[in-house]
């Protein structure tokens, strides 16, 4: 009983803060939308974690509640030992092994301090959780606003309400943060660029690299060439695709050029190691991937099903439980937008993909899913993975979809 009286007063109290966070940074969405925005949001949060602990016997998700349990009491009694864990726990640690320890200590210790509020209720805790995730999508949403200001209505649907991203960005997991740092590099670099440039905007910037760096150091690495393209572009956007295409270009060469150097130390081994930790674990089902090897005509090869596992896959026919449908529906509608603006695109498309902004979640999007696709050989794991990459390639075709247009050729077809 009290567990219910406390989620609907932290509701409340969190929705009016986001309300009036919405009216001091003047983001044009209305107090109803925002209460639909943050229900909805909340909703897929706590169906989240229902679902991984009735079927799936908890997932990480929930073993990051359990240990923000311990991490509370430590907090409350030891905050000296709370603060060390942040430390390499010993000198023959391994960077990478540091790097996971990072992203997992970040998570449970946050949790840890919600459970002061919400008194160890995983639920309470998806209220402060999806505050923080949802504050990344605003800042999205203003800094396309600016440019697209007739695709309001697109672009909060979208960016709130497209269920199968919503779901794999509300539950506490890594991803929500991940799109908020992410977020917050990309909105103060405009700002950085188009206001005044002070010295608080170069500091945002910082902490969402550092926070991508933390949360997931492998994301980090694709981001970073889109987003040097986007610093490097910002000043002549008219050449923007220019110098994205130069830069992938070069970075495409040095990938496989450092093959050719050295078969041991190359640009591939953190990628093929990565690949084998995948292997090692086990889930209920598996697409199809080879291993890679440290050569250009492995990558090669298995090109073909990094692509297929991740762009096509699940196939409805192929799909197992709920969620895999659920993931198979998405992929077939992503397909059939994708389409669908071949015939009802904006007549100035072009110039919209001028956007260095655009170009950076159209080419961030696309290599991290395909690096996803040489990784990860679970359906489960791609699908929540690809979340934040595959919400940017769905923003990419609602910019570029013409719906009006798309809206008069239907009425027409019907004789109205």
């Amino acid at each position: 009983m009290l567990s219910a009286i406390l989620f609907i007063f932290y509701f409340i109290l969190l929705l009016f803060a986001l309300i009036a966070l919405m009216k001091a940074k003047k983001i044009d969405i209305s107090p109803t939308t925002t209460a639909f925005i943050y229900v909805y949001k909340v909703l897929f949060g706590c169906i989240y974690g229902y679902i991984f602990l009735k079927f799936y016997r908890g997932d990480d998700t929930w073993m990051y509640h359990r240990e923000s349990l311990l991490q509370y009491q430590k907090l409350i009694h030891h905050p000296i030992d709370y603060l060390k864990d942040f430390l390499p726990y010993s000198q023959s640690q391994t960077f990478n092994y540091y790097i996971q320890d990072l992203e997992y200590w970040s998570i449970t210790k946050l949790l840890a301090v919600f459970n002061i509020f919400s008194r160890g209720n995983y639920y309470i805790n998806v209220l402060f959780f999806d505050f923080l995730a949802i504050i990344g999508l605003l800042l999205i949403y203003k800094l396309l606003y600016v440019f697209y200001l007739n695709k309001k209505k697109l672009l909060i649907l979208v960016l709130f309400f497209l269920p199968v991203t919503t779901f794999w960005l509300s539950g506490i997991r890594t991803e929500a943060l991940l799109l908020l740092s992410m977020s917050v590099i990309l909105y103060y670099t405009y700002k950085w660029f188009t206001q005044r440039r002070k010295t608080v905007y170069f500091i945002y910037i910082i902490i969402g690299l550092i926070g991508c760096f933390i949360l997931r150091a492998q994301s980090l690495l694709i981001f970073i060439p889109a987003f040097f393209c986007l610093i490097l572009c910002w000043k002549t956007a008219n050449k923007a695709i220019v110098y994205f295409s130069s830069v992938y270009i070069i970075c495409v060469v040095l990938f496989f050029a450092s093959m050719l150097i050295s078969s041991e130390n190359n640009l591939s081994i953190p990628i093929i190691k990565r690949q084998q930790e995948f292997f090692k674990l086990h889930g209920n089902t598996s697409f199809k991937l080879d291993s890679l090897q440290p050569s250009i005509n492995s990558f090669i090869k298995i090109l073909p099903q990094a692509f297929s596992n991740t762009f096509l896959r699940p196939f409805v026919w192929e799909a197992k439980g709920a969620l895999q449908i659920v993931s198979a529906l998405n992929i077939i509608f992503f397909w059939v937008l994708l389409l669908m603006i071949l015939f009802f695109h904006e007549k100035k498309w072009k110039q919209i993909l001028n956007n260095p902004l655009l170009l950076l979640l159209i080419f961030y999007g696309i290599s991290q899913v395909i690096l996803i696709g040489y990784v990860v050989p679970f359906p489960g794991a791609i699908v929540r993975y690809k979340a934040i990459p595959e919400l940017f390639l769905f923003l990419i075709i609602t910019i570029i979809f013409d719906f009006e247009h798309f809206r008069f050729s239907i009425m027409k077809s019907f004789g109205r």
